[in-house]
């Protein structure tokens, strides 16, 4: 899921950004807070975002590595990628 912290509707959101997620930031700060962050153009917001995308690249490059060595690289993808049906007749 993309989440795009500016936006208006995470002002209140309690939330980390994904609940699924380990990293310092997903554990410690909610979406309403980091959109306070980026409202308030506070250093600490990007710096915190970056943790986040940091971790979750580490996760995906482990996953994949993992699948790569199991054979399991087309199982693994659908987990990560996004692939919307394609509703051509």
């Amino acid at each position: 899921e993309h989440v795009h912290i500016p936006k208006a509707r995470f002002r209140l959101d309690t939330r980390p950004i994904d609940e699924t997620c380990g990293c310092y930031t997903c554990r410690n700060f909610s979406r309403g807070y980091l959109h306070h962050l980026f409202k308030a153009k506070e250093a600490l917001g990007g710096t915190l975002v970056a943790i986040h995308n940091v971790y979750y690249m580490n996760r995906l490059m482990g996953a994949i590595r993992e699948a790569i060595r199991n054979g399991t690289l087309d199982e693994e993808q659908r987990k990560w990628v996004y692939m919307p049906v394609d509703e051509s007749p």
